[in-house]
């Protein structure tokens, strides 16, 4: 099955063995891909953190440095470190602009139907920009359990019960999709209003590359294995 990832300077597509990434520096598309490793896992999330602008980096570093803060003298605490944890959920809500662009790219490229081409970018254009496998799905359901549980229950345990939402969207998603349909109808509208944004042809061909790019690494993995 093939996964996406977005993050401020490109698009990546991933199996559970491979990956291939297409990242933008100096208004130049860089592409690589390597097998997935631990170290692999590193690279990524490094990308990831530190693609943010940095008014985010800085506030990043703040709440962590609060929650280690709070957690070792509790009478320092001037909100509950848990909210930290509810930003984290919900840093789809407020990803920033060019995040939002690949983001929108990746999705796209997804629901074009036909061959990933880069002279197919204007048609790849014109594809949804929801995706029915996108992570904000899992947000959503975070945000449902938590939501419910606010109003009865201390923080921690909201955010145990957005977990478990989380955890059963994961694990059931095919029979959720069934009989909660608000759930996924409200993701669509999180993922066309708020957590992508139309991308430029930069975005896109940066996402069509990764995705070819990919495409061939699998191909020869298969040959290999054939």
């Amino acid at each position: 099955m093939i996964m996406g990832m977005s993050f401020g300077r490109g698009v990546i597509f991933h199996d559970r063995n491979v990956l291939a990434c297409a990242e933008v520096k100096d208004g130049v598309i860089h592409l690589w891909a390597e097998k997935i490793t631990f170290r692999t896992i590193g690279k990524i999330w490094l990308r990831i953190c530190f693609s943010f602008p940095w008014p985010y980096q800085l506030l990043h570093l703040a709440l962590v440095l609060y929650v280690i803060t709070a957690v070792a003298f509790p009478r320092l605490a001037v909100v509950d470190p848990w909210w930290a944890a509810v930003y984290v959920a919900g840093l789809h809500f407020i990803f920033p602009r060019e995040l939002k662009k690949f983001h929108g790219a990746e999705h796209k490229v997804f629901s074009y139907h036909g061959e990933k081409r880069l002279e197919s970018w204007r048609e790849i254009a014109r594809a949804d920009i929801v995706n029915a496998g996108c992570s904000t799905n899992l947000v959503v359901w975070f945000f449902a359990g938590f939501l419910l549980t606010l109003p009865f229950a201390p923080l921690q345990w909201c955010v145990a019960a957005g977990v478990a939402f989380l955890l059963a969207g994961v694990i059931g998603d095919r029979h959720l999709r069934r009989y909660c349909r608000v759930i996924y109808r409200l993701s669509a509208f999180f993922q066309r209003h708020v957590t992508t944004k139309e991308p430029a042809r930069l975005h896109l061909e940066t996402a069509i590359r990764s995705y070819r790019l990919f495409e061939h690494i699998r191909s020869k993995e298969l040959q290999r294995a054939a």
